[in-house]
């Protein structure tokens, strides 16, 4: 829905980016109704809905069509950002560039657009945007064509063709390297994790695939460099190698500290990649090494960087710092830490990212679980399932449901329990996929383990011991236990009734 694209947007406005639109909207002449909706949504509370905002506008504008003004709003906010990055953001001016060099050159103003083309081809080779880049070189080859070659010679013309062609080498080389990174992905989602020696025939043959391009040539190229590092590190994960993951891990690091000074250097990518290292190592639980990588994220946030950056950011350090402490049993300190997180940064307002914000409730409320404050921990895991737009196939929001209902027969409440069941069981039926955890936590909870005798619960623990054990040998059920390690749940249970 547009509305909630609005809000998300013009609540993730910093203050001098709010006052750029005002100014960029002073150019404009004629009714401003889109600005009344801009300040009817900058003033609303974070808890406001998109209908109350609607309501709002309506009472001020009886005649006016909402959906068309928050268009409206959308592409001006839109166009005012876009302004702002490209006086700044020298990926943004490349763009820029090479759309004044087209539009001077529809105009017959060939020197003035070969200017700007150049500025173009001198930002993408900077940013190692092989794409722009061989787009500049193309243009450039079709300027001089267009002119009859004047002021050019046949060696220059034969060294601009080089460029271009070896542009477009490299260009293919790294789309290659994305393909083996994805299937590599792919097979491994697919393949459970569980890997059959047909399986690893496979996966070691994108590995020499993999190998071979690393060593065309093309390894001094950072993102050629990135995706080998990113390619290794998944590889040596899957394949239970994981002193050489972590190396492959912190040679990525040091790719991205190497290259902060230059254009090329995003501190959206650099987190993404610091996100995935942390995963990664909460995955094969390396805890121990995350703190190292914690804190980069740590010196992120020191500079100054996007408000919409910052959230995100904040959200993803102050998951990795409770998943450490949570790990350590240092529970307390995990509550602690828990209460320092802002507000803001726990709604579904908060506009950071998605699955970030759904990490975040889950190991609050976890943390609150742990130390047996149920009714706390049900509050912050009960706004996931209230969340919207998130898909619940997703390992995370499985870890949450499973997380939820833990809590509920905690809290006994068994009257909810048959009725939350009964809808995950619809659920499982429905998609089609389900883990061999989901399934435990199902029965267990069913079997109501409060009300057996400690015989009956014995009897059950032998019946239940090898699924546990089975799972705890699955690799594919680590994408949902490396959340929480729920079969440790059912022993206590097994072993304290």
């Amino acid at each position: 829905m547009v509305t909630q694209e609005l809000i998300q947007l013009i609540k993730t406005l910093s203050g001098s980016e709010k006052r750029n639109f005002k100014l960029y909207c002073k150019k404009q002449s004629g009714d401003k109704d889109y600005l009344v909706l801009f300040n009817i949504i900058n003033k609303a509370s974070l808890d406001q809905g998109a209908e109350a905002i609607k309501s709002q506008f309506r009472l001020k504008y009886h005649g006016k069509s909402f959906e068309n003004t928050a268009q409206y709003l959308l592409r001006v906010v839109t166009d005012s950002l876009v302004q702002i990055r490209a006086s700044h953001d020298p990926w943004f001016q490349q763009y820029h560039s090479l759309m004044r060099s087209k539009v001077l050159s529809e105009r017959s103003l060939w020197q003035e657009g070969h200017k700007e083309l150049k500025k173009a081809q001198k930002l993408s080779a900077g940013l190692q945007d092989n794409i722009m880049h061989y787009q500049t070189c193309r243009l450039e080859l079709n300027y001089w064509s267009a002119s009859g070659f004047s002021d050019i010679s046949e060696q220059e013309l034969v060294n601009a063709q080089m460029k271009s062609k070896s542009t477009l080498r490299l260009l293919h080389q790294i789309q290659e390297h994305h393909s083996l990174l994805e299937l590599l992905k792919y097979r491994l989602t697919f393949s459970g994790k569980s890997l059959s020696d047909r399986d690893k025939t496979k996966l070691n043959d994108l590995l020499i695939s993999e190998l071979s391009l690393a060593t065309r040539g093309s390894q001094h190229s950072f993102e050629s460099e990135k995706l080998h590092l990113l390619f290794q590190s998944f590889f040596f994960i899957n394949i239970g190698d994981y002193r050489s993951s972590l190396k492959s891990f912190k040679e990525l690091n040091s790719l991205f500290g190497s290259n902060e000074s230059m254009g090329r250097f995003s501190p959206y990518d650099y987190l993404s990649a610091l996100e995935g290292i942390l995963d990664s190592l909460r995955t094969i639980s390396y805890y121990d090494e995350m703190p190292y990588f914690i804190d980069k994220i740590a010196q992120l946030l020191e500079q100054p960087q996007q408000e919409y950056f910052q959230t995100t950011a904040r959200q993803v350090l102050y998951i990795y710092q409770l998943v450490v402490l949570i790990h350590q049993r240092e529970l307390q300190e995990a509550r602690q830490l828990a209460d320092t997180i802002p507000a803001i940064l726990l709604k579904k307002t908060s506009f950071g990212s998605y699955e970030s914000l759904v990490e975040l409730l889950f190991y609050v409320s976890l943390t609150l679980f742990l130390i047996k404050d149920f009714r706390h921990a049900n509050k912050h895991v009960q706004v996931v399932t209230t969340l919207g737009g998130i898909n619940v196939d997703t390992p995370i929001y499985k870890a949450s449901r499973l997380l939820h209902l833990l809590i509920h027969y905690e809290l006994d409440n068994m009257s909810y329990l048959d009725y939350e069941i009964r809808s995950y069981k619809r659920a499982l039926r429905k998609s089609g996929k389900h883990l061999k955890v989901e399934t435990l936590i199902l029965k267990v909870i069913k079997l109501d383990l409060k009300r057996k005798s400690i015989s009956k619960s014995q009897c059950t623990w032998k019946m239940m011991e090898k699924d546990i054990r089975a799972i705890e040998q699955d690799k594919y059920e680590k994408q949902v236990l490396k959340y929480y390690n729920f079969n440790s749940w059912v022993k206590e249970k097994l072993s304290t009734v």
